[in-house]
């Protein structure tokens, strides 16, 4: 493993397990407050970041017993459920709070959420959708980086073992005004 990987991995860990409040009691990592902080800013269609860094993606290396992550794509679905839906019209908002319904047969899956305002990266979150996950599986749109405003977000479903990432499923949809 390349000690960038190693280094990634360490990060990310750490970023997961750091957690901070806001006015409204939800829970916060640095990955969804601030991108920007994370790394450089990714292309529209999935650039680099450290969250598919530290789960083993974007290395294109070998698969199974090799080195590097690979990227694959396979099956589960995903659609999108409003936790708190403040102005009742039943589609996300910003400043609402939403989850998922998930269905997989993958043992540690993911779905990570990635919003944009024009080209600007507004919003990221990854949140594992199995039993032993220890933090709330909901997704507060809004942060520091995003102050109001629509966005145009796509949701990844995938797994991550450790060694590499597959992709199950992706989701595109509006957050409104």
């Amino acid at each position: 493993m390349s000690k960038l990987a190693i280094l990634a991995s360490v990060f990310a860990l750490a970023v997961g397990t750091v957690g901070c409040g806001n006015s409204q009691g939800q829970s916060n990592s640095l990955v969804d407050v601030a991108p920007s902080i994370v790394s450089s800013t990714p292309s529209e269609e999935g650039g680099s970041n450290l969250a598919t860094l530290a789960r083993g993606g974007g290395g294109g290396g070998k698969k199974g017993g090799g080195s590097g992550g690979g990227t694959t794509t396979i099956g589960g679905s995903l659609s999108v459920v409003m936790v708190n839906d403040t102005n009742g019209n039943g589609v996300p908002n910003w400043g609402e709070t939403i989850t998922f319904n998930v269905s997989t047969t993958a043992t540690q899956p993911y779905v990570q959420v990635d919003c944009y305002q024009g080209t600007n990266w507004i919003y990221t979150k990854s949140v594992g959708f199995f039993d032993s996950y220890p933090w709330p599986k909901e997704y507060y749109l809004s942060n520091a980086s995003w102050t109001g405003g629509g966005a145009a977000c796509k949701a990844t479903l995938y797994n991550a073992d450790g060694v590499s990432t597959t992709t199950l499923a992706t989701l595109n949809f509006d957050v409104g005004l």
